[in-house]
């Protein structure tokens, strides 16, 4: 009898200690269960016409599919690029000529004049919205001169500075005022005969 009261002891005594473990044994926590969603034509249609009627998802949806939301870089209008970077190289040219004495023309120096004004026109282009899509129904040279003068406003004066960060000195007062008159008039010239040239070729294919 002794031996079957200590046996029953033995056991009540191990599953009082389970009882403890398994109070500071940390439980698996329940699984969220996620209920898949069913799209029907009939729910797709209700957002569309939602959306429709929504002024603001209207205008978002109306910037995503003509592209007018995203920025414009030269990339979007290479030729027009190009004719940016030949207007600025055309003004480097005129500068330098009118500084050599017989009018010759070094092609290193005039590079190298270009260069911060051709720099600063691209990197802030994007900024500046000088290769956006020119209106259909505006006027051509308004509109040409009014989209150089945006990135003029900016890039030449930064190309100023960056020139006379590459020279090591401060740029002259004097040269600052003709860098500007200077490029708006060449810049703006070229991107008016472009944009006529750039109509009548449309004109003509279709």
């Amino acid at each position: 009898m002794a031996s079957m009261r200590s046996i029953k002891m033995l056991l009540l005594a191990v599953s009082a200690c389970l009882g403890i473990a398994g109070a500071f044994t940390p439980q698996p926590q329940a699984k969220l269960m996620m209920t898949p969603i069913i799209s029907s034509p009939q729910s797709q249609q209700a957002v569309h016409v939602r959306a429709r009627h929504s002024p603001v998802l209207s205008m978002q949806q109306q910037d995503g599919d003509d592209g007018s939301g995203s920025l414009s870089t030269p990339l979007d209008r290479p030729v027009l690029a190009a004719v940016d970077v030949a207007a600025l190289l055309g003004f480097a040219a005129v500068g330098k000529a009118s500084h050599s004495a017989d009018g010759s023309l070094d092609i290193v120096a005039v590079a190298s004049v270009a260069f911060p004004f051709v720099t600063s026109w691209l990197l802030t282009s994007p900024l500046t919205g000088v290769y956006t899509d020119d209106a259909k129904d505006g006027n051509v040279v308004s509109e040409s001169f009014l989209k150089t003068a945006k990135g003029w406003i900016v890039a030449v004066p930064i190309g100023i500075a960056l020139r006379g960060v590459i020279k090591g000195y401060v740029p002259p007062i004097s040269f600052a005022i003709v860098t500007l008159v200077a490029t708006l008039v060449i810049v703006g010239g070229a991107r008016v005969l472009f944009a006529f040239a750039e109509d009548f070729f449309v004109e003509m294919v279709n």
